[in-house]
């Protein structure tokens, strides 16, 4: 029996999924992004002027303008108006990414909870690495942030800034730029917690008790990494945020600097 051959789709469905085609601006920004990423073009470097820019692309000046203004609004480009002014990359800000996706899981209802849960995923493994790549500088480097930490153990602002240079330094030493994108993601999302005052039944003394028991954590951990023992200081390190997490959230699962979510419904993942 012979088949009948393939019918082709009916217009409605194709007009149902139009393709969508990227404006001039936004493929000539892309170019010279990629030039970026790939260190064609180094932080510093300039970029040729507008007049230029037109030629090279075929483009008209609007267009040229539009391509730099996504490039500046990304942070990857510093544009200087004036005579002697143009535009030269810039090095691309982590802390700037980061917050950018720490508000896009602010908008989806992330917990407190949820953060501290991939917080414990993370950041022990970054004290086994330290230990295991380079314990003696790494300790060193730490040593001397617990030191600025213990001045200032009752100033609540400075300890606050000091103990997250703490844990980004951390996972900095641990040699894993991937992994210290992520912690200063969930780390903008922590500062949200703390502007939201989870608890704030605590007193000014459980603070203090907290603070203390923060710096004799970090001495543990450091102790471990400065030694190489790496299980020692990743077991160490996850004690002590399990133990923050449980002082700070009291048992609640409190969204991020908003009012308490709904549970998640079935229909809202998609499931049947």
């Amino acid at each position: 029996m012979a088949r009948k051959p393939l019918e082709p789709p009916p217009v409605a469905a194709l007009a149902a999924a139009p393709v969508r085609v990227p404006k001039a601006a936004q493929l000539i920004a892309n170019s010279i992004r990629e030039q970026i990423a790939s260190g064609a073009l180094s932080a510093g470097s300039p970029l040729p002027n507008e007049t230029d820019l037109m030629a090279h692309f075929a483009v008209a000046r609007p267009t040229a303008r539009e391509a730099l203004r996504i490039l500046e609004a990304e942070g990857l480009l510093e544009i200087v108006r004036g005579a002697h002014g143009g535009a030269r990359v810039r090095t691309p800000d982590v802390g700037a990414a980061a917050r950018h996706c720490a508000v896009l899981l602010q908008l989806q209802g992330t917990t407190a909870a949820e953060v501290y849960e991939v917080r414990l995923m993370l950041e022990p493994t970054a004290a086994r690495l330290a230990a295991e790549r380079a314990p003696r500088e790494a300790a060193d480097i730490l040593d001397a942030l617990i030191a600025e930490e213990e001045r200032a153990v009752e100033e609540t602002t400075s300890l606050a800034s000091l103990t997250i240079r703490f844990q980004e330094t951390l996972v900095d030493v641990a040699g894993n730029p991937t992994l210290a994108l992520l912690v200063r993601l969930l780390h903008d999302l922590a500062s949200r917690q703390t502007s939201a005052r989870i608890r704030p039944d605590l007193d000014e003394a459980t603070r203090i008790r907290l603070r203390r028991r923060l710096i004799r954590a970090q001495r543990a951990v450091v102790a471990a990494i400065r030694e190489g023992r790496g299980e020692d200081a990743e077991s160490e390190w996850r004690r002590f945020l399990s133990g923050v997490r449980d002082e700070l959230l009291g048992g609640r699962d409190s969204r991020v600097g908003l009012a308490p979510r709904e549970p998640r419904s079935s229909t809202r993942r998609g499931v049947g």
